[in-house]
């Protein structure tokens, strides 16, 4: 296999998704299976849409009966994939079998045809790695992440209160759990409660999970407990005493608390995995007020106070709707569109500026501004500063019924 990039080799070697895992009853015992779509996708996934072949080199009917107005019939099929690999083909084969029936004797021998086609291309591919089934043939499954619904293999997170916070988490959720509450948590006395009577999950990570590593090849759980003490000691150097004494110096406790003693699994369904509340934004960092966020509960991550910002892009449809009820700034016709000013923000492909950046234009110069190369050239030639004008806007978005928008003369050069 060497002629398979690095890429396709991790992916091959990596771990089934346990959801797309099925089971059905077969002698009274569960037999694990994928679909066979999914076989397909992956393998259009892995080796390109373009990099594999499949042909069908034999069939032939095993028996057909029937019994009044139903045929049932059986078939099996040799399948064969042809998998080019760098300058060379790997060629693996797999045989089938399928079933079917039906009142029409056509369908009945065409179902058990495909099903049978269907059976052999997910065994011949099975060979190549965990990621198309072959990590189903081991009794152990090895090769497939743990149950969601498997006690011993899930992860719960515990509060400082010693509550349980999350419960039922794979250790991919742990992890996530864990660093979305870091990220979102300033207190260095609560961060470190976290940390403590969370160690024994993270010192989990490592017997369970112990392929659970991040590319460079360091395991998750050194890499929770690392980012823990680093923000901790951060904490702790912005918080030096009046004393001039830098609490950086001393150590913070992280030991398992007395009265963390085992909990009981609560009865239900698992507990939902919420993030931490983030404490409200000042107005120094944030002057517009926080939507709610579409992914987790409390207000959005306000990005451009992180230590690695990004540009703020503030989004207000009724802004928007307002600027477009003006005359144009050009030729004063109405109505006019909102055009966002691309200059006044650093671009991004298919990505606007703010919404605070918006003027009105009618049809006629919206459409010239955008033929223009340099944009700020050609607000120079019409005489205007849009950015005051926009600023002045954005100001009065929120007025009082009866107050009148700022003149917007007081923006010509």
């Amino acid at each position: 296999m060497s002629g398979f990039s690095t890429a396709q080799l991790r992916k091959l070697t990596g771990k089934l998704d346990r959801r797309h895992v099925h089971f059905r009853k077969m002698d009274e015992r569960d037999v694990d299976y994928i679909e066979g779509w999914f076989a397909i996708a992956e393998a259009n996934a892995i080796f390109g849409f373009g990099g594999w072949d499949r042909e069908m080199t034999h069939f032939e009917r095993v028996f057909e009966r029937t019994r009044g107005e139903t045929t049932n019939c059986s078939y099996i099929a040799r399948v064969c994939i042809r998998v080019r690999a760098g300058g060379s083909s790997v060629v693996r084969e797999g045989t089938g079998w399928g079933t079917a029936s039906a009142r029409n004797a056509a369908d009945a021998h065409e179902r058990a045809i495909k099903s049978a086609e269907t059976d052999a291309t997910k065994r011949a591919l099975a060979t190549f790695g965990n990621r198309i089934g072959l990590g189903l043939y081991d009794k152990e499954q090895a090769g497939v992440t743990p149950r969601a619904c498997d006690g011993a293999n899930s992860f719960e997170i515990i509060a400082p209160d010693a509550s349980i916070f999350a419960a039922t988490l794979s250790a991919e959720g742990f992890c996530s759990g864990l660093r979305r509450i870091l990220e979102g948590n300033e207190d260095r006395q609560q961060i470190s409660l976290w940390l403590a009577r969370n160690l024994t999950g993270i010192g989990r990570l490592k017997v369970l999970a112990p392929a659970l590593k991040s590319p460079k090849g360091e395991h998750y759980g050194d890499l929770l407990a690392r980012l823990f003490q680093a923000k901790i000691a951060r904490l702790a150097e912005g918080s030096k005493g009046a004393n001039g004494v830098d609490s950086a110096c001393q150590q913070v406790d992280i030991r398992e608390p007395a009265d963390a003693s085992p909990l009981e699994r609560p009865e239900g369904p698992a507990v939902a995995m919420l993030a931490p509340p983030i404490e409200e934004r000042s107005s120094e960092q944030c002057s517009y007020p926080l939507k709610p966020s579409n992914i987790a509960y409390g207000p959005r991550i306000d990005k451009a106070g992180l230590s690695i910002r990004t540009e703020r892009r503030q989004r207000d449809k009724d802004h928007l709707r307002h600027v477009a009820t003006l005359p144009c700034l050009v030729c004063q016709a109405a109505p006019s569109h909102p055009h966002h000013l691309t200059f006044a923000q650093p671009r991004g492909l298919a990505l606007k500026v703010s919404d605070e950046f918006v003027v009105p234009l009618c049809a006629i110069h919206h459409n010239d501004v955008h033929r223009e190369g340099a944009e700020a050239l050609w607000w120079k030639r019409m005489g205007l500063e849009p950015l005051e004008i926009a600023r002045a806007l954005w100001a009065a978005r929120e007025r009082t019924p009866g107050e009148q928008t700022p003149a917007l003369e007081s923006a010509r050069v």
